[in-house]
């Protein structure tokens, strides 16, 4: 009887209770990486970043009591599998596009969101999307960084410097940044000593390197990358050249440095991101953002990479839109609500995109870091700003 009479209670509670609510259906944002190919190293750091973003967020209310989920589509390092991947995201009504990486893949994309969306957030600091459009692209833009790295050279007494290009899109669109950057009231004390281009095949760089130690330059700034930084490198090792060289941002890489650690200058400050430079952010509005990374970060077991910031800060900001508009947001609700941020505190800096430039960041953001080679990690050598720190 005692039995029965539990098994009636709890028949009666549960009838009160109602019907046990499913949970809520995520909310999907689908992203476009680069997960196989040349360029999959990045692309899967990119999807790492927004799997623990997307955890990171689930536990912290998701959009509105609902869960997000990054819904990824690898386009084999090939802008035409992108162009096809977002023309599907289209035709589905996609208010909202993550990714891609490469500035072709970005620049690729431009046209076919230019009008209506979707809106898409690239993780390229080399992009240069339309004034108020669809497209944003991560980070800064080169000619930001440009600006930052030379300020902290000429703030450190250097004022002849050796440039070394590549001959590359990428080293065209430094050569521009370049010009812009030295023709600034604040570095008219400037001068170049000898400015060197390098074709990415080429193999040796051994007439780069004595032109620089026949040169006056007091230091070097090297617009180049990857296996050509290597090859760079290795020319000014063999050549006696030992000026301090600071270098394009994607060498800002723990794999890079291991893997040239044998050619590295005894002085390389790099440019890096507020959150790689976290013990100087005190009492400045990144600290929370910054923190709230190395959290999940930890938490998750997994190892921060330059490229973090770019697939973070996206995602950010773009589920601050949908949390303030809600998941009915459009895609020009989205691109309005961007386009209005003015102090918007992330882990690659304060974002401000009243000028019109699509990154939302500024020189202003910019830190210099060098590598240690014996905690294998990056040491700060500046403030935000690129303004050396008192030694």
């Amino acid at each position: 009887m005692v039995q029965r009479s539990i098994l009636a209670v709890v028949a009666v509670l549960a009838l009160l209770a109602g019907p046990v609510q499913a949970a809520p259906d995520p909310y999907v944002i689908p992203a476009i990486l680069t997960l196989t190919g040349p360029a999959a190293n990045s692309g899967q750091q990119y999807a790492e970043a927004l799997r623990i973003f997307e955890g990171f967020a689930n536990q912290h209310g998701g959009l509105r009591g609902r869960p997000i989920h990054f819904d990824i589509h690898d386009d084999g390092s090939q802008p035409a599998n992108a162009v096809q991947l977002l023309s599907g995201m289209v035709a589905a009504h996609a208010p909202v596009v993550i990714g891609p990486s490469p500035t072709q893949t970005c620049n690729a994309l431009i046209p076919l969101a230019a009008t209506n969306g979707p809106l898409v957030y690239c993780f390229t600091p080399g992009s240069l999307p339309p004034r108020n459009g669809y497209v944003f692209a991560a980070a800064m833009a080169l000619s930001q960084f440009d600006r930052g790295m030379i300020r902290y050279l000429r703030l450190k007494g250097y004022r002849r410097l050796a440039i070394i290009s590549s001959t590359d899109a990428s080293g065209q669109t430094n050569d521009a940044a370049t010009r812009e950057v030295l023709a600034l009231p604040e570095n008219r004390d400037l001068s170049i000593s000898t400015y060197e281009h390098i074709n990415p095949s080429d193999i040796s760089a051994a007439a780069i390197a004595a032109h620089i130690k026949n040169s006056d330059a007091q230091a070097i700034v090297a617009w180049i990358a990857g296996p050509t930084f290597g090859t760079v490198l290795r020319a000014l090792r063999d050549a006696g050249v030992d000026l301090p060289l600071t270098a394009n941002g994607a060498n800002t890489n723990p794999d890079t440095m291991l893997q040239f650690e044998s050619y590295l200058p005894t002085n390389m400050p790099l440019p890096g991101f507020p959150f790689m430079a976290s013990g100087t952010l005190s009492k400045t509005p990144l600290q929370r953002p910054v923190n709230d990374l190395l959290t999940a970060y930890r938490a998750a077991g997994s190892k921060l990479s330059p490229g973090t910031g770019y697939a973070w800060d996206a995602a950010a900001i773009i589920l601050a839109g949908l949390r303030q508009i809600g998941p009915q947001a459009t895609a020009e609700q989205l691109r309005d609500y961007i386009l209005g941020l003015r102090r918007f505190a992330g882990i690659d800096g304060i974002y401000d995109f009243s000028s019109g430039d699509q990154h939302g960041l500024s020189d202003a953001n910019v830190v210099m870091v060098a590598w240690d080679p014996k905690t294998k990690d990056w040491l700060p050598l500046s403030r935000l700003g690129s303004i050396p720190l008192k030694p």
